[in-house]
């Protein structure tokens, strides 16, 4: 991965190459699945407040890909207000 070490998860050659990761998305479909259950339970109920938050060690590649595509998901399937905060990211912007 050191050609992707100045890119995060947002950067297309990053995403190309998670998506041809068979296990990366296993993963997302399996986060899909279980934080749908988990927002169609909040919206039953009237919750207005669930974070799901993504970690691996360098919070750059994965974890940001990972986010990304569920607040994608998310945004396509129910009518909620998605915010979303990349802590690493945000640090090396400062």
């Amino acid at each position: 991965m050191d050609k992707y070490k100045s890119l995060n998860g947002k950067d297309k050659p990053v995403q190309v190459f998670l998506e041809s990761q068979p296990e990366a998305q296993q993963f997302l479909n399996d986060t899909f699945k279980l934080v749908d259950q988990s927002v169609e339970h909040y919206i039953s109920r009237k919750w207005t407040y669930l974070m799901i938050s993504y970690g691996c060690t360098g919070g750059q590649h994965r974890s940001v890909y990972s986010a990304e595509k569920l607040a994608v998901h998310l945004s396509q399937k129910y009518d909620i207000n998605i915010i979303k905060i990349h802590i690493e990211q945000d640090k090396k912007k400062k």
